[in-house]
């Protein structure tokens, strides 16, 4: 990805805008969505593709709740003992392999279709391709021939500034939509802004007395994350509503002094709820680019570290980018710490975790 770099930037007008951004965000009242369930189902089936990740084990609850007849494609029907798909019909399958998701529309009557698909490794561009595109245009395909009434495309808010390889492909596939490349078919685009976990991935560090990263003030941007509770709400108020059809709806938390952050503050939220005086391992951005750089040429000749060049790009790239979108929701990132507290935490540093893979944060919070 071609990073612009952040040498010339003057830092201290980052920041200055950062506080800038996060003052106008707490005095301004956001009344784009109203906040609160609107719609239910009459049993309607509802097919979600990516259902069982972090955000499906909300949305598919979410769905029976509210009255529609949740469908899952899961690799694993076992998940069906989760308590997540109690009320949930789960459909063996694969979403990249195009038969079973035509047979999983198929099966029954469908009236809308739900992809919460992506990839696990946004570092891998081919399973990225796989996931994120052609995964997605398997649902898009057979929601077409089976005349579904609405597809619903959970994209991401960085589609608005897409440097990562994800993103690309989320932007590919809603200009497919749009497009109606692959057939008629109404549509609705959702941007999220960030989830909590990806905001709480250091939690562990910092419960284990190390110190937390930024980059120089730690304020080059300000996000407004949405928990995944809300966004499910969020979610199933668009299905069937005629309003939603034809729509990119870019979504985020509530406008609160406890959910509204730069990466500095998310910090210090932290440090505050494990009882501890901030202790930063402060990187200067400039460095960072000069990293980036080595490794971009290395990677053109060793496949080995072009992964590397991206996680790399992509921590800049998270620090730098404003995700401020219209707020949804009344839970906050801070509540959502506050349940990891007393969590025990596997030893050594985020880094060192996600390098031998071992679990970097609970998908049950």
């Amino acid at each position: 990805m071609a990073f612009s770099t952040i040498t010339d930037l003057d830092v201290a007008a980052a920041q200055r805008h950062s506080h800038a951004l996060v003052q106008r965000l707490l005095t301004t009242a956001s009344d784009t969505y109203a906040t609160g369930p609107s719609g239910s189902g009459t049993g309607e089936r509802v097919l979600v593709l990516g259902g069982t990740g972090y955000i499906g084990r909300a949305l598919v609850p979410e769905l029976a709740r509210r009255g529609y007849h949740p469908a899952v494609l899961a690799r694993d029907p076992e998940v069906k003992s989760e308590a997540a798909f109690a009320d949930a019909e789960v459909v063996a399958g694969d979403a990249t392999r195009v038969e079973d998701v035509q047979a999983a529309v198929a099966v029954a009557p469908t009236a809308v279709v739900i992809s919460l698909l992506s990839g696990r490794r946004p570092n891998d561009a081919e399973e990225c391709r796989v996931v994120d595109h052609q995964a997605v245009v398997n649902g898009i395909s057979a929601a077409v021939e089976h005349e579904v009434r609405q597809f619903i495309h959970i994209s991401d808010f960085g589609a608005y500034r897409p440097e990562l390889i994800p993103q690309v492909y989320k932007l590919q596939v809603e200009g497919e939509l749009m497009g109606q490349h692959h057939g008629r078919l109404p549509w609705t685009i959702i941007r999220p802004t960030a989830y909590y976990p990806y905001l709480s991935m250091t939690f562990g560090d910092v419960k284990n007395g190390l110190k937390y990263r930024i980059f120089d003030h730690g304020e080059y941007n300000v996000v407004n994350p949405i928990a995944r509770e809300d966004l499910a709400e969020f979610i199933v108020n668009q299905v069937l509503d005629p309003g939603a059809l034809g729509r990119v709806l870019p979504v985020g938390g509530p406008w609160h002094e406890d959910n509204v952050v730069t990466l500095k503050r998310a910090g210090e939220m932290m440090f505050e709820l494990n009882g501890r005086e901030p202790d930063w391992d402060v990187v200067p951005m400039a460095q960072w680019d000069k990293k980036i750089s080595r490794l971009r040429t290395a990677g053109r000749f060793s496949a080995k570290v072009r992964p590397v060049a991206f996680y790399l790009e992509a921590a800049k790239y998270w620090s730098v980018v404003d995700h401020v979108a219209p707020a949804y929701g009344t839970r906050t990132l801070r509540q959502f710490m506050e349940r990891l507290v007393d969590r025990e935490w596997p030893t050594g540093s985020f880094r060192e975790r996600m390098k031998n893979g071992t679990n970097l944060m609970p998908t049950d919070v």
